[in-house]
């Protein structure tokens, strides 16, 4: 089996309207899914992947017989660059089009010069080829979620969820409809033919709490499916959801231990990757590199750091 990026297979019928779309991060397939809605008069897209991934989006769009001038609608979960780095440039390439993001999010599409700074600390010189060009969206196309609102979009109705605990500008999108629910990174990474679940914990805003609370404001709306952005369509809804807080809890114990022990980051990066490796089909290594790619270890390791050494400074500063 390879794993490279192909044309053939990147484009996924999901049903009534609803496409699949392998955006092949650095080539690969099964990293980044966006998904594509079809109206009668009008196209909606949820997630933009990268500006690295655009070429392949456009190659997908144009096998469908459609160009980025034809999506009206762009619904983001969340700002974080794997899933709305290329944002700017098809608000660009398609100034009519709407860009729909949460309200904490919004000022980062209008200028991402913090987000930009602040992905650069973490990737150095490695920005340009992870992500591509970041550019700012014009604040007339940008459109600020409500909580529970309902988006009309390609003849759909989307019901708009905030879920934070992954970020705290992090939405997940129902389908009222299909009842189908694009859940970002909120109900974690999966890859297809999986049962194992990585629970993505970057900084800075990984909230365990709020996580649990969004996890079952998730299992009440009852999901026929889960369109995961790591990735793809699941059928499992009810049983995916049960397995996000305990595959979560494992991560916090090694974050806090880590943290209590006095340990190098590296050495917490380490065991999160063997406590993956633990989980995944160790006979296929490629399975892992597909995991590791869609949520680092090393990434993990720095919200987890992060998480912990705040709450000990707050401790702190109250005793």
């Amino acid at each position: 089996m390879t794993w490279e990026w192909r044309l053939d297979d990147a484009v996924i019928d999901r049903g009534n309207g609803l496409w699949q779309i392998d955006l092949g991060f650095q080539d690969r397939r099964e990293i980044i899914s966006a998904w594509l809605y079809r109206g009668s008069d009008s196209w909606a897209l949820i997630e933009t992947g990268p500006s690295s991934t655009l070429d392949h989006l456009n190659a997908a769009l144009g096998s469908l017989g459609i160009s980025i001038t034809d999506i009206g609608h762009i619904l983001l979960t969340h700002i974080h660059l794997d899933h709305a780095g290329a944002a700017g440039l098809l608000a660009q390439a398609n100034p009519d089009a709407t860009v729909y993001v949460h309200p904490f999010g919004a000022p980062h599409l209008i200028d991402p010069s913090k987000l930009i700074a602040s992905a650069t600390r973490i990737y150095t010189d490695q920005m340009d080829s992870l992500w591509g060009t970041i550019l700012p969206i014009p604040e007339q196309q940008v459109v600020q979620y409500e909580d529970g609102q309902v988006v009309d979009v390609a003849d759909r109705r989307l019901q708009i969820l905030f879920t934070p605990g992954h970020a705290w500008h992090h939405v997940a999108l129902f389908d009222l409809d299909s009842r189908d629910l694009f859940t970002g990174d909120v109900a974690g990474i999966r890859m297809p033919g999986r049962d194992y679940i990585c629970p993505p914990t970057p900084p800075p805003d990984l909230d365990p709490d709020s996580w649990r609370a969004s996890i079952a404001a998730m299992q009440a709306l009852r999901p026929k499916r889960l369109g995961l952005a790591h990735f793809g369509m699941f059928d499992d809804a009810e049983g995916h959801l049960a397995r996000i807080e305990p595959a979560l809890d494992v991560f916090l114990k090694r974050g806090e231990e880590s943290f209590a022990a006095g340990e190098a980051q590296d050495i917490l990066t380490v065991s999160l990757h063997d406590l993956m490796a633990r989980d995944v089909d160790a006979a296929d290594p490629e399975v892992l590199q597909s995991y590791e790619l869609a949520t680092p270890s090393y990434m993990a390791a720095m919200g987890l750091t992060r998480l912990y050494r705040k709450q000990a400074e707050k401790a702190a500063s109250v005793s």
